[in-house]
């Protein structure tokens, strides 16, 4: 039943919680109650889980004649009868206690705690080897290159493979592409032959492996297929939160401009406070709201912006932010870091908003770094705001409305800006504080306007959208952004919801 189950939902590209399945699997109906409830959805899904299955029709010989007398008066509890299971009963009624308990507090696992970026050669020199022997150990945990040797010194006989930095990266004639790896003791030309109708997106900065064979006068390495990227891991299970915690995700509120959704924003803190009847059941209570970046519109950002503003004092931005946080639920773990809208340099990585900012602010709330790896209760959690998609939107069969195969092309690479010096700017630090040492459960990023949800080997990836109606500039770039958005995750099932807040 249960290989069946699953082969029904592969076909449908449908994910099921581990629950879902034991569940059905269990059901001589099984299959017969997924389909039922996948076709009673309101909507198309990526993630199912228990609550989207269809109620179970109460059977005659589960409903008492009569009140039992050990029931409360008002008869709506009655004891259980010879046979129930009461241990099972009595777990159950623990869990649902837990859940009502407060959510653990988030734990920053992994982000800059200080800046060492003094603009000197030797900071650039650090950075850049730092990131090379971090991802060429990555690239070697691949079976194919774990014999993989520098470029200088390899034998011209037989297959080559060698391991590198991209230096240079352009097409030539015939679908063919010519890179220049770089290592710390040698430059290689590296010639490809992309697949057809298709490519290999290899940027500059990156770190490969190649397998191939070189030229009989040694100046070229012919590429006998794609180049292999830091690997991933194997497949596995996530983990998940002990206790159905859930966890609310929103990204670029833009609070201080003119477009700012005010209307919609407040329904949302309605929502929180249990006032509005929507999804009652995905209410973060306990739980999490992680606000990943351009939480205000900020000033100076781009050309003329004062004519966008409605709050042209940065600092007012963050006490009306403020505001709306004190009308939120107190036992809510809210977690703020920065994007590029933000009091915070541009250059990433970025430091926490300073205390300026944060002492506004309740103490239920955490600010963090951008990028920065979080523990929610047991889930490991990557947020990075995605300044560096404006880089990646230039690979092939990317853009601004599918933010997902952006954020796939990072975990590839295992670096969240893989592009030195491009539209991204980054600081000079010693360690690169952007490569993915650690292989989160969950993927966050912002920026970008634009909601998806989707995953990638076992990894959940959410952009939760904006707060923030369309601008002029995206309008004029025929961009359609997704405003009033949020995404909830249950920790423990990994069910996955989009919240619309539009009116």
């Amino acid at each position: 039943m249960e290989q069946r189950l699953l082969a029904w939902l592969a076909e449908r590209k449908l994910m099921p919680s581990p629950e879902l399945v034991a569940h059905l699997a269990q059901r001589p109906d099984g299959l017969a109650l997924l389909e039922r409830s996948v076709a009673a959805l309101d909507a198309p899904r990526l993630f199912l889980g228990l609550d989207d299955m269809l109620p179970e029709p109460a059977k005659a010989s589960d409903v008492p004649a009569t009140t039992p007398p050990d029931a409360d008066p008002a008869g709506e509890t009655p004891a259980p009868s010879a046979g129930v299971d009461k241990t099972a009963e009595m777990t159950g009624a623990k869990r649902t206690a837990a859940a009502r308990e407060a959510a653990p507090p988030p734990h920053i696992i992994a982000q800059i705690d200080e800046t060492k970026a003094d603009g000197s050669l030797d900071n650039y020199v650090k950075l850049f080897n730092h990131r090379y022997q971090t991802l060429s150990r990555m690239v070697r945990r691949n079976p194919i290159m774990r014999e993989a040797g520098s470029l200088r010194g390899f034998e011209t006989d037989g297959e080559v493979k060698v391991l590198g930095m991209v230096a240079e990266a352009r097409p030539i004639r015939n679908g063919r592409l010519r890179v220049v790896l770089e290592d710390p003791e040698a430059r290689q030309p590296v010639l490809f032959t992309e697949p057809e109708g298709g490519s290999y997106n290899i940027l500059p900065d990156e770190v490969i492996g190649i397998a191939g064979r070189l030229s009989p006068r040694g100046d070229m390495l012919y590429a006998n297929g794609p180049p292999v990227r830091p690997s991933l891991g194997r497949l596995r299970e996530p983990r998940r939160a002990t206790d159905p915690h859930k966890a609310l995700f929103i990204s670029d509120l833009h609070i201080g401009s003119n477009t700012f959704q005010k209307r919609e924003w407040q329904r949302f803190i309605a929502w929180l406070n249990g006032e509005v009847d929507f999804h009652p059941g995905w209410v973060p209570r306990p739980g999490y709201l992680v606000m990943v970046g351009d939480v205000v519109d900020g000033i100076d950002a781009y050309p003329d912006q004062e004519k966008d503003l409605e709050i042209t004092d940065i600092w007012e931005q963050y006490a009306a932010l403020a505001e709306y946080v004190a009308q939120m639920p107190t036992d809510l773990q809210i977690v703020i870091l920065p994007g590029n809208h933000d009091a915070v340099r541009l250059m990433e990585p970025q430091l926490p908003l300073p205390e300026r900012v944060r002492e506004f602010f309740p103490s239920n709330v955490t600010f963090t770094a951008n990028p920065v790896l979080l523990d929610l209760a047991g889930v490991r959690v990557l947020a990075y705001h995605g300044k560096s998609m404006d880089d990646l939107v230039s690979l092939r069969e990317l853009g601004y409305d599918r933010p997902h195969l952006a954020m796939k092309e990072m975990l590839n690479r295992r670096h969240l800006a893989p592009q030195y010096g491009s539209k991204t700017p980054l600081a000079p630090e010693p360690h690169d504080h952007l490569i993915i040492h650690e292989v989160p459960e969950l993927f966050v990023t912002g920026h970008v306007h634009a909601c998806r949800v989707d995953q990638h080997q076992g990894i959940l990836l959410v952009n939760p959208g904006t707060w923030q109606a369309q601008t002029d500039y995206q309008r004029m770039m025929n961009f359609q952004p997704d405003p009033a958005r949020a995404v909830a995750v249950d920790l423990q099932s990994f069910d996955t919801r989009v919240l619309d807040f539009n009116l």
